[in-house]
């Protein structure tokens, strides 16, 4: 078929056309078509493939991330486990409300055994705070340099926590120290604890 031939055919005589051309007309109309759909019918459907695509990357991500938490899970108990026995192991070195008066006792044996002369042993007022009570008190004590050294040591090396702090020194004469400080306590607080 010649350019000449193909001026000549008329689209409503289609079915004289050549059987070649026929179907080259028909396979075209219906690409066409089927363009047109996908265009039309399945571009909803397109835009709706990429945001679950994207959500799909996003929900990998996270499930990934708690695929690692909970095989660690473990380990992280575990963990707790070993927190909270050593958590319990701290609270037993506070002491009770029954050992408070006991450990004011085991201060002032503390500093006649080391040959010290007590002024003063009383308790200050309680400072409650978020996990524990501060129970501060005011020791004022006098004995030569090393008795004290001796003292301050001694009370460092009681079973229960005691913290010293606020140290003032003073000279009384004939090698004299008088010493005044402030010794803490804490006491578990479970009423602050979640």
């Amino acid at each position: 078929m010649n350019l000449e031939e193909l001026n000549e055919l008329e689209l409503e005589h289609i079915g004289q056309w050549p059987r070649p051309l026929r179907v080259g007309v028909i396979a075209a109309a219906c690409l066409l078509l089927c363009g047109l759909m996908w265009q039309f019918l399945l571009s909803d459907n397109r835009a709706e493939l990429a945001r679950m695509t994207e959500r799909e990357a996003s929900l990998k991500n996270t499930f990934e991330a708690k695929a690692a938490q909970a095989a660690a899970l473990p380990a992280y108990e575990k963990q707790l486990k070993t927190l909270k026995a050593r958590l319990d192991t701290e609270l037993q070195k506070l002491p009770s409300w029954l050992e408070v008066a006991g450990l004011l006792d085991d201060i002032s044996f503390i500093a006649t055994d080391n040959g010290l002369q007590i002024e003063r042993i009383n308790w200050e007022a309680e400072q409650p705070g978020k996990f524990s009570i501060e129970l501060p008190m005011r020791i004022i004590v006098s004995g030569s340099y090393h008795q004290l050294g001796h003292f301050v040591a001694d009370i460092a090396a009681l079973p229960r926590i005691v913290i010293l702090d606020s140290f003032t020194l003073s000279h009384t004469g004939n090698e004299q120290l008088n010493m005044s400080m402030q010794a803490k306590t804490y006491q578990y607080n479970p009423q602050e604890m979640p």
